[in-house]
């Protein structure tokens, strides 16, 4: 079983630079949980509450923040949490990560033309990159978009390339997204996002996603964003369960 350093994932955020005439400016709100269970033995490790707000732009759904709680079996108090928001790029959220446990803390903000990386790792240190920001690159949830925003390639069964962020290592590395081999039960539609590069395949295996038709996410298999202990994280299978939808679709017409 391959383990690295958090690379963060688990879902959304859209911060609007304006609103276009004529479109629905009310702000409403999107909320789902997860179960993340481990793959080997169904054991419960963890819960996740999602809370979005965002407003319908053109008759799409577009969030706009984007809060995760993290909560151990039994608890409703949280260990982890993460804000997101999009200040700019759709793919490119901010990311500010707690978990106070390992007192570890990551925060991912994004400027004009670089993206700012800084990771206080528990053990006293912290450390700080920059990294020119491209078009293709992918933070965090922002995967999610990336995934919705190419829905009729993937769906038609093309691949899609992207670098994705490494909070923890400084560094963005080559992925590819496309239709996962095997279907994950239970999703309309599997996906898998998994690195091209040698040493990245030596450290991390494909993550597999699950999603309904209409672009909601149901399933998340692969490395998580919790630490399992200083030195690993968590591999997880989440299962998702929308609460309360989004009043818009997700997707975008065609």
């Amino acid at each position: 079983m391959k383990h690295t350093a958090s690379m963060g994932v688990v879902l959304i955020s859209l911060a609007l630079a304006h609103t276009p005439a004529g479109a629905q400016t009310s702000t409403a709100q999107m909320r789902f949980e997860g179960r993340a269970t481990s793959p080997s033995d169904g054991e419960l490790l963890y819960r996740e509450r999602h809370r979005i707000l965002g407003q319908c732009v053109d008759g799409q759904w577009r969030p706009e923040a984007h809060r995760v709680d993290y909560m151990e079996p039994g608890s409703s108090e949280p260990f982890a949490e993460k804000q997101l928001g999009f200040p700019g790029r759709l793919f490119q959220p901010r990311v500010d990560f707690r978990q106070p446990s390992y007192d570890e803390r990551v925060q991912v903000t994004a400027t004009e033309d670089t993206l700012d990386v800084r990771w206080h790792n528990g053990a006293g240190d912290t450390r700080q990159w920059s990294l020119d920001i491209q078009d293709s690159l992918v933070v965090d949830a922002g995967f999610d978009h990336f995934i919705r925003h190419h829905w009729p390639d993937l769906t038609g069964g093309e691949a899609v390339e992207f670098r994705f962020l490494a909070p923890t290592r400084g560094e963005a590395y080559g992925f590819i997204a496309e239709p996962a081999p095997e279907p994950l039960p239970g999703a309309d539609h599997s996906f898998q996002i998994r690195p091209t590069g040698l040493l990245m395949q030596m450290l991390v295996d494909p993550i597999r996603l699950g999603y309904r038709n209409d672009g909601f996410l149901t399933h998340y298999v692969g490395l998580g964003n919790i630490r399992r202990n200083q030195d690993e994280n968590y591999d997880v299978a989440i299962a998702y369960q929308l609460q309360s939808p989004p009043p818009c679709p997700l997707l975008s017409s065609p």
